[in-house]
């Protein structure tokens, strides 16, 4: 089976939550993805700031109009 590509804008927006204090299983729950995955984005990810991250999801619902 091939594996699924999410975006980065979806990839951020899921970091950004977790920043903010939701649990990883949480998130994996409600968007069914694999804790694993969530956890791997927050560690791609942990290096950026959180007001970065909203900043590019941001950027990118602006594009999307």
């Amino acid at each position: 089976m091939k594996a699924k590509r999410y975006s980065t804008e979806f990839k951020s927006s899921i970091v950004a939550l977790y920043n903010e204090g939701r649990t990883a299983n949480s998130l994996a729950n409600e968007y069914h993805l694999a804790v694993q995955t969530v956890t791997g984005w927050v560690k791609n990810l942990k290096s950026i700031p959180t007001a970065l991250i909203l900043k590019i999801v941001h950027f990118f619902s602006i594009r999307a109009i």
